[in-house]
């Protein structure tokens, strides 16, 4: 084993065993983590997991968040003697989260550790196979490679398991508000005579799994050019599904482009334990070559937008990294974006100050968009005859809002994924 990693577990020793002459009673979260790179991204992703869940159940007097060659490693802290049954609550959490086998959590008291055979408990299993851990180890029946891809398998797993039902909450968030200027909501089908609310639920359903192929993908592959193969073709799947599914009416093409390079990026943040606002610089990197199709013959809102008026829409937003998102999430820092009350604030908020091609094809003129976006800037967002005057206003006039819809998603996305991932 590497020198340094056998000095830092006897500096951690040491630490512990200082600090119990002032706490009595210690809890120490750390990863299972093999081989000589004791500190990649899965060993801080499961203790921040882990330690949401220690924060919850316990009232610590101190806490700590330790780094070195072995590992980072959380300390919690106790004045107060804790029962040794403490143990028996930490082996609980190890033992039913489905990633409670890729931590541990020790306690000591007295400095001295309290451990499984104080209860004639057996020693916890090889995370792999059946037998006993210390058996897999000193029989090397596993490499520390097997080992990695078990870890960053499962890992992934718990991920797509989580964030797929945030992508489903930010998507009703956006769906499910009434009344809505034009877009389709539970009660309307606005200004989409195509559309209604079971085709949009169909859709959603429909989008999750290729949504969460794209974090894959992000989470897996680093090279930008295979990369963005991969997800070119995770995308054009998805729109065929979508139109199979829908009669042909495309309900969410504008999110499945934007959304699958927010889900590229996450998932390459996650991987390396980047900081979550490195998302947005990720998202340039990998949309660097979007404009490129403004000098294609493509015939789509977008394209013409651009061409017409030099209105770059939703490629002009992924190229230059979620600019008016990134903008809303610092304007409605102290805001609660998970209270319905406040949705139509953060929707309005796009709709002023996007570039939304969509809008721009129905308003059929560049004068008419201005006109219409202006007009937006004078509804009062809490003020329920001003949201139902403007959206029959857009119902009437067959206006609609696409494109601030998908940043509305977005931007709920990415508050709420935040969250978990802090």
């Amino acid at each position: 084993m590497n020198d340094s990693i056998l000095i830092a577990r006897e500096k951690r020793f040491e630490y512990i065993t200082e600090l119990s002459k002032t706490y009595p009673s210690i809890i120490v979260l750390k990863a299972n983590t093999p081989g000589p790179d004791k500190n990649r991204y899965s060993s801080f992703f499961l203790i921040d997991q882990f330690n949401r869940i220690i924060e919850s159940k316990f009232q610590f007097d101190f806490k700590t968040l330790k780094k070195g060659f072995d590992g980072p490693y959380y300390v919690y802290a106790f004045s107060t003697i804790l029962s040794k049954d403490t143990k028996l609550e930490l082996i609980d959490i190890e033992n039913t989260n489905m990633l409670g086998r890729l931590i541990d959590i020790d306690l000591y008291i007295n400095a001295k550790m309290i451990s499984r055979s104080n209860f004639e408990i057996d020693l916890r299993g090889c995370m792999i196979c059946n037998h006993s851990a210390i058996d897999c180890m000193r029989n090397k029946r596993h490499s520390v490679e097997e080992i990695l891809n078990h870890i960053d398998a499962r890992i992934l797993y718990y991920l797509n398991l989580s964030i797929g039902p945030i992508i489903k909450s930010a998507m009703y968030d956006e769906l499910n508000l009434d009344d809505k200027f034009g877009l389709v909501t539970p009660t309307s089908s606005g200004s989409h005579t195509d559309m209604d609310y079971a085709i949009m639920i169909k859709s959603i359903d429909i989008l999750n799994p290729y949504f969460l192929d794209m974090f894959e993908l992000g989470f897996k592959f680093e090279d930008e050019k295979i990369l963005f193969q991969k997800a070119r073709i995770i995308g054009i799947n998805a729109e065929r599904d979508m139109l199979n599914n829908s009669n042909g009416i495309n309900t969410y093409k504008g999110l499945i482009y934007i959304l699958g390079f927010v889900l590229l990026a996450l998932g390459y943040i996650v991987k390396h334990n980047k900081p979550f606002d490195s998302i947005f610089s990720r998202i340039k990197d990998l949309s660097k070559d979007v404009l490129n199709d403004f000098k294609n013959d493509i015939n789509s809102a977008g394209v013409n937008a651009y061409k017409n008026y030099q209105i770059k829409g939703i490629r002009g937003e992924v190229h230059d990294g979620l600019p008016t998102v990134q903008n809303a999430l610092n304007y409605f820092e102290k805001l609660d974006s998970s209270n319905p009350i406040n949705f139509h604030h953060i929707l309005l908020y796009f709709i002023m100050h996007s570039q939304d091609t969509i809008l721009l094809k129905r308003s059929k003129t560049l004068d008419r968009y201005l006109q219409i976006k202006a007009m937006s800037k004078q509804v009062d967002p809490y003020n329920e005859k001003d949201i139902k005057d403007f959206t029959a206003y857009c119902i009437k006039n067959h206006i609609s809002f696409g494109g601030s819809a998908d940043l509305f998603i977005v931007f709920q996305f990415l508050n709420k994924i935040k969250l978990f991932l802090k």
